[in-house]
Protein backbone atom coordinates (compact mmCIF):
# COMPACT_ATOMS: atom_id res chain seq x y z
CA UNK A 1 0.00 0.00 0.00
CA UNK A 2 1.39 3.34 -0.75
CA UNK A 3 0.77 6.39 1.17
CA UNK A 4 1.16 9.90 -1.14
CA UNK A 5 3.35 12.57 0.08
CA UNK A 6 -0.04 14.90 1.11
CA UNK A 7 -0.85 12.15 3.70
CA UNK A 8 2.09 11.96 5.51
CA UNK A 9 2.08 15.45 6.83
CA UNK A 10 -0.92 14.87 8.70
CA UNK A 11 -0.23 14.87 12.26
CA UNK A 12 -1.30 11.92 14.72
CA UNK A 13 -4.74 11.91 15.63
CA UNK A 14 -5.24 11.52 20.34
CA UNK A 15 -8.70 10.95 21.17
CA UNK A 16 -9.68 11.30 24.86
CA UNK A 17 -12.47 8.68 25.89
CA UNK A 18 -14.53 8.76 29.15
CA UNK A 19 -14.70 5.55 30.55
CA UNK A 20 -18.06 5.72 32.61
CA UNK A 21 -19.94 6.65 29.25
CA UNK A 22 -18.13 4.03 27.12
CA UNK A 23 -19.28 0.99 29.91
CA UNK A 24 -22.58 2.40 30.01
CA UNK A 25 -22.62 2.29 26.09
CA UNK A 26 -21.44 -1.44 26.05
CA UNK A 27 -24.25 -2.48 28.15
CA UNK A 28 -26.50 -1.28 26.28
CA UNK A 29 -25.75 -2.79 23.26
CA UNK A 30 -25.52 -6.14 24.72
CA UNK A 31 -28.99 -4.95 26.28
CA UNK A 32 -30.15 -5.11 22.68
CA UNK A 33 -28.28 -7.32 21.07
CA UNK A 34 -29.79 -10.22 23.91
CA UNK A 35 -33.46 -8.37 23.41
CA UNK A 36 -32.63 -9.38 19.32
CA UNK A 37 -31.62 -12.95 19.83
CA UNK A 38 -34.13 -13.66 22.67
CA UNK A 39 -31.78 -14.37 25.26
CA UNK A 40 -33.53 -11.35 26.98
CA UNK A 41 -37.08 -13.14 27.18
CA UNK A 42 -35.91 -15.30 29.85
CA UNK A 43 -35.42 -12.26 32.40
CA UNK A 44 -37.81 -10.23 30.80
CA UNK A 45 -41.80 -10.62 30.08
CA UNK A 46 -42.70 -8.73 26.90
CA UNK A 47 -46.44 -7.76 26.42
CA UNK A 48 -45.60 -8.18 22.93
CA UNK A 49 -43.01 -8.72 20.13
CA UNK A 50 -43.50 -4.87 19.50
CA UNK A 51 -42.74 -4.19 22.81
CA UNK A 52 -39.35 -6.04 22.78
CA UNK A 53 -38.60 -4.21 19.30
CA UNK A 54 -39.54 -1.03 20.84
CA UNK A 55 -36.89 -1.89 23.80
CA UNK A 56 -34.33 -2.64 21.38
CA UNK A 57 -34.57 0.30 19.72
CA UNK A 58 -34.56 2.15 22.56
CA UNK A 59 -31.70 0.29 23.67
CA UNK A 60 -29.34 0.93 20.49
CA UNK A 61 -30.14 4.43 20.39
CA UNK A 62 -28.93 4.95 24.41
CA UNK A 63 -25.70 2.97 23.34
CA UNK A 64 -25.31 5.23 20.76
CA UNK A 65 -25.88 8.34 22.58
CA UNK A 66 -23.48 6.66 25.17
CA UNK A 67 -20.76 6.42 22.69
CA UNK A 68 -21.22 9.72 21.35
CA UNK A 69 -21.18 11.01 24.88
CA UNK A 70 -17.92 8.76 25.94
CA UNK A 71 -15.90 11.16 23.43
CA UNK A 72 -14.24 13.80 25.52
CA UNK A 73 -11.70 15.42 22.95
CA UNK A 74 -10.59 14.69 19.58
CA UNK A 75 -7.27 16.61 18.43
CA UNK A 76 -5.45 16.26 15.89
CA UNK A 77 -2.41 18.01 16.07
CA UNK A 78 -2.33 21.46 17.23
CA UNK A 79 -6.29 21.89 16.32
CA UNK A 80 -9.11 20.55 18.85
CA UNK A 81 -11.91 18.99 16.94
CA UNK A 82 -14.20 18.33 19.40
CA UNK A 83 -14.21 18.91 23.36
CA UNK A 84 -11.91 22.07 25.07
CA UNK A 85 -8.66 22.99 23.99
CA UNK A 86 -6.26 24.33 27.00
Amino acid sequence: MEVTTSLTKIKKMKLTIDLKYALLAIVSFTISVMTLTGTADKYIAFAGELNAFAFCVMGLMLGLLMTMAAVEKVTVGKYTLIGKSK
